[in-house]
């Protein structure tokens, strides 16, 4: 353990001197991250996060399972970053469920290295350009829209995975000799897409003992990055089939048993729960911890996509009343982006689905629904839907309108861009109540606010209710708007 005058001569030399900070920074890995990656360290770093940290330093191979958003994506994605900044590993790979996957990982790598962002002009700063895009000149970096694979300018090599391709015989042949794949990352390969029959399992499962494990030699590092969604699926076998490999390091937290039993030790579900139990206890160590505080600080833990949190069952509800925010608006508000959010559904019979209009304002992390508006029968023609949302487009002095497209609604985005509205279209690939339990998290980090009308009224009502309710349009339309905002667009005219 040094000193604490020690440890401000090292941290001062760091700073101050680039060729001690480099050699120094290629033993310490986590180091390494929070000095070109600063702006990832704003939080606490959970302890077994520092676990993973550590075990990549040492160069284990690590099978970690944990929650979804706890960043171990983004911690591979630095590591690979800091491997080829050393040139510490060669042929590298990197697996997900489909290409499209892996090649946005392998994209954000490489814009790691040229992006004009303040790690990336750290980074440049230390260890030169490592990598220049072949399609535009030095001289004009500018950031990478998607790769594949790339080669960097210290001769690492870098490629995209599906899962079912074997990293047997894509050896790689740089000028000082020929390099056999070195770094195997496998990231969210348990999906929905990878289980939907137990064919496919079996079939993914064969793949990853006799293609993986047995095709790499003993100076391959493995690292394994995974969601445990039901226990019957691929990473659970994988689990049990390696759990007595001592060389290989497992973090894995589990917080429910199969009977919906907590397990992990002074752990309860609530804050209230916690704060009863701990009156008494005077030590931090032996303190009670709840799941909601465990959610909060871990920025997201899906709701049922990994069954360490207890299972959706029918009549469970997503969305509670203590996760909605409610604000007061007032013609004083300043407003920076606004973006309007349509579900489509034109069928002018009764019982069929809204057409479903939400408004919302973007305020730094924050989403603030301003109004949500669901037709019904005759109001949902084409004409009549497409004036009340351009009406709602002048009014608030929309941003955008992002409109849901499927087979024939793909027309309204022509009609939208017509009456010279800012248009973006998007298709959405997973059902509501998926998409509505990835996005919990930001009700319990309080993100998400509604204006007191009652249009937001009938929305908070149908979204309490959820999945457990017959029509489910306004839901569907406010889904959309807890994405990101769609930063690029071209100026209106209409006003």
């Amino acid at each position: 353990m040094l000193s604490p005058e020690k440890q401000t001569l090292i941290y001062k030399k760091i700073k101050e001197d680039k060729y001690f900070r480099k050699e120094y920074l290629k033993h310490f890995f986590f180091r390494y991250c929070q000095y070109y990656f600063r702006e990832y360290f704003s939080f606490w770093t959970p302890p077994a996060l520092l676990k993973y940290y550590k075990a990549l330093e040492e160069w284990r191979n690590v099978y970690f399972e944990w929650f979804r958003w706890c960043a171990k994506t983004t911690i591979a994605q630095m590591f690979l970053n800091y491997v080829i900044a050393y040139k510490l590993r060669r042929n590298i790979m990197w697996y997900s469920q489909t290409i499209d996957n892996a090649e946005e990982n392998l994209t954000y790598v490489a814009n790691s290295f040229i992006w004009d962002t303040d790690w990336g002009k750290r980074f440049v700063n230390d260890f030169g350009n490592l990598y220049y895009p072949e399609t535009i000149n030095r001289k004009g970096q500018k950031k990478i829209k998607r790769l594949d694979k790339f080669v960097t300018e210290n001769d690492c090599y870098v490629r995209a995975m599906s899962l079912g391709t074997s990293p047997r015989g894509k050896n790689y042949t740089a000028p000082d000799g020929k390099f056999r794949p070195d770094l195997l990352i496998f990231d969210d390969v348990d999906t929905i897409a990878s289980t939907q029959s137990q064919k496919k399992i079996d079939k993914n499962f064969e793949f990853m003992l006799n293609e993986v494990l047995w095709g790499t030699t003993s100076n391959t590092q493995i690292i394994f990055l995974w969601n445990t969604i039901y226990e019957d699926w691929l990473v659970p076998r994988f689990r049990e089939h390696i759990k007595w490999d001592k060389s290989r390091e497992v973090i894995f937290l589990p917080i429910y048993d199969d009977y919906g039993k907590i397990i992990r030790d002074r752990f309860v579900e609530t804050d209230e729960e916690a704060m009863e139990k701990n009156k008494f206890i005077t030590e931090w160590n032996k303190k009670y911890t709840s799941l909601q505080s465990e959610r909060r600080r871990l920025w997201s833990i899906s709701f049922e996509q990994n069954y360490l949190l207890k299972p959706f069952v029918q009549g469970m509800h997503i969305i509670t009343r203590d996760m909605i925010q409610r604000f007061r608006w007032s013609e004083d508000m300043k407003f920076d982006t606004i973006q309007i959010w349509v579900d489509p559904a034109v069928s002018e019979k009764q019982g069929t689905d809204y057409f479903a209009i939400t408004v919302v304002w973007f305020k730094w992390e924050n989403r603030y629904t301003l109004e949500c508006i669901a037709l019904q029968g005759r109001d949902k023609n084409i004409k009549n839907a497409c004036q009340i949302v351009k009406q709602l487009y002048i009014k608030w002095k929309a941003n955008r309108v992002v409109v849901e497209t499927v087979a024939f609604q793909q027309v309204l985005k022509t009609i939208f861009m017509n009456m010279w509205m800012a248009t973006k279209e998007v298709k959405t690939h997973k059902d509501k109540t998926t998409r509505l339990m990835e996005k919990q998290f930001l009700f319990e980090n309080l993100k998400v606010y509604f204006a007191q009308n009652p249009w937001c009224d009938l929305l908070v009502e149908e979204l309490l209710s959820f999945p457990n309710v017959e029509h489910d349009d306004r839901v569907d339309s406010m889904l959309m708007a807890l994405t990101d905002k769609w930063k690029k667009f071209f100026i209106s005219t209409i006003w």
